[in-house]
């Protein structure tokens, strides 16, 4: 039988859903791993770009730029110490205490003071003094006697009834009379000088006290009041608010664009502050020369080939006392852009 002859329904074939699907699929997925890759490597380009580029800024900054490697305000120290030996009593100072100029800072009392050279010297002054004033008084009569002598020879000598040489003769004993007197009283002054200066120092020898030589802040209190203390032991540490500056230390490459007069920038080191400045002094040797032992924050142990830079700041800092004016504290010291020559 033939098969054409067969009155059969057609059939359609269905298309294979399953082959498509997966095709479709593929497609997708070569498309999304696609733009994953062309994102990563445009996240890669610009990462790169972006590092390549802070390099750059790093490396020109690090190469331009002239900045301390350790800089603070510094200032000088004003000891106060003992003028006699005694008893120590201090008034209401501690560190960081603003004190006005003339106050009272300490008394030294010495209640077991006996020199008896220094009260022999007085002793044998004020008999000087009363021997003198006696002196004076005899050369002051002499004196005044021989005027009147010589008032009378005067007359007689306008009369002409006297030579002209008994004249002079008069006239010179009144002169010798004069001189011896004059002697006598500036000896007197002298006499009675020195016994005020003898005094005054034995007053000093039992009692002294010392008084704040300007406005400041105590820096440092070395001594307990009630305490006994020698002479010209240190009592008290000061700090000048006047009296203030910034020592920076900078690689000795950098020293020939410091001078005498460079403008400088000074920066706290959170960066919130910053004032202007000149350079003061430049020292070399940092590393192989003492610092000054004078100043309320000596430098620290600091690596050879550097440079000390003082800087006066043309602004007084905005501390308090308590912040003992900030001496002491760290900062940055730096080159302003007209300052730096590209050549360098």
């Amino acid at each position: 039988m033939n098969a054409t002859n067969l009155n059969l329904p057609l059939v359609q074939a269905e298309p294979r859903r399953g082959v498509t699907g997966s095709v479709t699929e593929a497609l997708a997925a070569t498309m999304s791993s696609q733009w994953r890759r062309w994102f990563f490597r445009g996240m890669r380009l610009f990462s790169a770009g972006g590092l390549l580029m802070a390099a750059v800024y790093f490396g020109q900054h690090t190469l331009t730029k002239v900045e301390s490697d350790q800089a603070y305000i510094n200032g000088t120290i004003t000891a106060q110490r003992a003028p006699i030996g005694g008893q120590i009593h201090l008034e209401s100072v501690e560190p960081g205490t603003l004190v006005k100029s003339g106050t009272i800072l300490f008394r030294v009392e010495n209640p077991r003071f006996g020199n008896l050279e220094a009260m022999s010297q007085l002793n044998w002054i004020r008999e000087l003094v009363d021997r003198l004033s006696a002196e004076v008084a005899e050369a002051e009569v002499r004196h005044a006697k021989q005027e009147q002598i010589f008032k009378h020879y005067d007359g007689l000598f306008q009369n002409k009834l006297i030579s002209r040489l008994e004249f002079i003769e008069q006239e010179s004993k009144v002169a010798f009379c004069q001189a011896a007197l004059d002697q006598k009283k500036g000896q007197l002054r002298s006499a009675e000088v020195r016994a005020r200066e003898v005094e005054q120092h034995l007053a000093l020898q039992k009692e002294a006290s010392v008084s704040m030589p300007f406005d400041g802040v105590v820096w440092a209190v070395r001594a307990q009041s009630g305490s006994e203390i020698g002479a010209h032991e240190t009592v008290l540490q000061l700090i000048d608010p006047r009296r203030l500056w910034v020592e920076a230390f900078v690689h000795e490459r950098h020293a020939k664009k410091f001078h005498v007069g460079t403008a400088v920038l000074v920066r706290s080191v959170d960066g919130q502050e910053t004032w202007n400045g000149h350079v003061e002094s430049v020292r070399a040797g940092v590393g192989r020369i003492d610092p000054d032992s004078c100043v309320a924050a000596p430098a620290s142990d600091l690596s050879r080939r550097r440079v000390a830079v003082r800087v006066k700041l043309d602004v007084t800092p905005d501390f308090t006392a308590d912040q003992f004016f900030g001496v002491g504290g760290s900062v940055v010291v730096s080159l302003p852009p007209h300052e730096l020559d590209p050549r360098d």
